[in-house]
C-alpha cells in the first residue's frame, strides 16, 4: 500500500498541530481498542498512514474533483487517541460532533475536518459496506442540510488523490 508516498514528508510539521492532535505512536492494541470502541474495522491503509504519525495536518492538503470541479481542503487527521482535544476520542472528535453539531452517526466515523471550522466533516463512510468492509471517504456538509458527497472509493484512494494547493488549476 502507498509505494508512491514519502511519509516523511507527508505530514507538515506545525507546533500547534501537534499540540492538539498528533498523538502518541499507535500500537496495535491502540488499534483493537479504537476498533472495539468505535463498532468498525479500520481500513488497512487509514492504520498504515497513522503508524506513521498519529494524526496532523498533511503537506498535500487538498482534495480536488476535476469534473465536477469540487475542493475539499484538509485541516487535520484526528489522532486515534483520547489524550489530544482532536483526536477520534478527544474533547472535539466524533462524540462532539455527534451530540453538539448533529453529524449524522449512522454514516461512520469522522476521520478529519477541513479549513470550514466544523462546517464540514471527512468521515471513513460505511454506509455501503457494513462495519467489516472497505468504507468510502466521504464529505458531510452541516451547511447544506448535512448533504453527503463521495470523495473516493477506499481511504488509499483519498490519500493518494491528495495535492498540494499549488498544483490546483
Amino acid at each position: 500500500m502507498f509505494d508512491n508516498i514519502d511519509f516523511k514528508s507527508f505530514w507538515k510539521e506545525s507546533e500547534y498541530i501537534n499540540k492538539v492532535c498528533t498523538g502518541e505512536n499507535l500500537t496495535d492494541e491502540m488499534v483493537q481498542e479504537a476498533e472495539k470502541r468505535l463498532g468498525v474495522k479500520l481500513p488497512k491503509s487509514y492504520i498504515e498512514l497513522m503508524k506513521t504519525q498519529n494524526g496532523g495536518k498533511p503537506n498535500k492538503n487538498v482534495w480536488f474533483d476535476d469534473k465536477n470541479r469540487y475542493r475539499v481542503d484538509v485541516e487535520e487527521f484526528y489522532s486515534i487517541s483520547e489524550e489530544k482535544e482532536d483526536s477520534l476520542f478527544g474533547k472535539f472528535g466524533n462524540e462532539f460532533w455527534y451530540d453538539e453539531w448533529e453529524y449524522p452517526r449512522n454514516l461512520g466515523i469522522i476521520i478529519a475536518d477541513t479549513i470550514s471550522g466544523g462546517h464540514e466533516m471527512i468521515y471513513l463512510d460505511y454506509r455501503d459496506c457494513g462495519k467489516d468492509g472497505e468504507p468510502k471517504v466521504s464529505i458531510c456538509i452541516q451547511e447544506d442540510d448535512f448533504e453527503i458527497i463521495i470523495l473516493a472509493s477506499n481511504f488509499e484512494e483519498f490519500i493518494l488523490g491528495l495535492r498540494a494547493s499549488g498544483e490546483i488549476e
